[in-house]
């Protein structure tokens, strides 16, 4: 059956107020006044008491708040530069010689043209030492996962079932184990890279999976977070165009507001910030219960980062949206905040709005379909090689033949 354009079209103009989010001037407005005049009213204890029976109020407060009073740290090097060439230039002078390291992962669902399912994660790792040499690094780790991994019996059918979480639960598991692997071979350097995990420190997304799951996707960045704790190198979590709402969040919860209306942060920070790299003070995410899973044994130490994870909305990309940068706890207090946000924001600078490394590493790790079909047949004679007999799925077969 074809795609009933019209019939597309008439429900995508019938649901355009559910996509638009319209949100109105006047709330953003008063986000806008409430964060203004937030640091005038409130100290950050008093934030702390105020919101003390909340369980996940949002956010809290770091010391920066204080020592900045606003909402904006200006970063005022920008102030004068009239093009992305004084960006560039900017950002190269300021990561030359220095390491940053990345990982991005890519999958093959599981394939079921066949009787016995088999899938595929990939994860590319880059580090870039930026010297003048050009020394670069860059390696591929590949799991194929086997019937054995992704058939399950459904307790409530009793039927055989594939399932579809344990190709993306293997490949989180893997990006988290290159990046680990990284922070170990950079351990005790004078002048630590900084390693970029695209993506968020906080997994909101595992609440619709199932017990083993969360315990797995929890496991897996816990030990990447206690291995940078260890190891003393930094690791931070970075989100393009955050739909957050954390501060917002906290805003609405200290009553500083008369709107109903939820915003998302970016939406009362974008005009906050005038500058190219302009931030906002370190903030402690509360945002909900599966931070509490953020707990493991590394190296014989019981770590807990379940409180221990800031954040900054950082103004470096184009368009309206504001980029969110994680790291934790440990970072800040020793003192190393300023060079890691330094590095971020000259690989978004060389990168034209986006972490240049992540770019990179986003571009290699990807699987085409082309690159899928090629995996099917490497299997078909992987299989006849070594006797193992492929039975074809007849309801897939028949779906191929039909869309020929």
């Amino acid at each position: 059956m074809p795609l009933y354009k019209e019939k597309v079209a008439q429900e995508l103009e019938g649901k355009k107020s559910e996509f638009s989010g319209e949100i109105s001037k006047e709330a953003v407005k008063e986000y806008q006044n409430a964060a203004d005049e937030l640091s005038d009213k409130l100290s950050k204890q008093d934030i702390v008491d105020q919101l003390e029976s909340e369980q996940y109020p949002g956010a809290l407060p770091t010391e920066e708040f204080e020592e900045n009073q606003g909402m904006i740290i200006s970063f005022e090097e920008s102030t004068d530069w009239e093009s992305h060439e004084a960006v560039n230039t900017w950002a190269r002078d300021q990561i030359q010689g220095l390491t940053t390291v990345a990982a991005d992962g890519s999958q093959i669902d599981p394939v079921t043209e066949f009787e016995q399912p088999v899938g595929v994660a990939q994860v590319v790792w880059i580090a870039n030492h930026h010297s003048a040499e050009g020394d670069y690094e860059e390696e591929a780790e590949t799991v194929v996962l086997t019937p054995e991994d992704l058939l399950f019996e459904d307790p409530n059918s009793g039927h055989i079932q594939v399932d579809d979480q344990e190709v993306p639960l293997t490949r989180f598991e893997t990006e988290m184990r290159v990046l680990e692997k990284q922070i170990k071979k950079h351990s005790g350097e004078e002048n630590p890279p900084v390693v970029m995990y695209d993506g968020s420190l906080i997994l909101s997304f595992i609440q619709m999976f199932d017990q083993k799951a969360q315990e797995r996707y929890s496991e897996a960045l816990s030990r990447l977070l206690a291995a940078s704790r260890h190891h003393k190198v930094p690791v931070i979590g970075y989100v393009s165009g955050s739909k957050a709402t954390e501060l917002s969040n906290m805003i609405r919860k200290l009553d500083l507001i008369d709107t109903g209306q939820k915003i998302r942060d970016y939406q009362f920070l974008e005009d906050l910030m005038d500058n190219w790299g302009d931030r906002t003070p370190l903030f402690y995410a509360r945002r909900d219960q599966t931070q509490n899973r953020l707990q493991t044994t590394y190296h014989g130490v019981e770590y807990d980062f379940s409180d221990k994870i800031l954040f900054t909305y950082l103004d470096i990309g184009p368009g309206a949206q504001i980029d969110r940068v994680a790291l934790p706890e440990w970072i800040h207090e020793q003192g190393m905040t300023e060079y890691v946000l330094s590095l971020v924001r000259a690989e978004a600078g060389v990168g034209r709005g986006y972490p240049e490394i992540l770019q990179s590493v986003d571009a290699d790790a990807v699987i085409s379909r082309q690159d899928r079909q090629q995996f099917l047949k490497m299997y078909q004679e992987f299989s006849e090689e070594n006797d193992i007999e492929l039975q074809w799925n007849n309801k897939a077969l028949s779906k191929n033949r039909r869309r020929r």
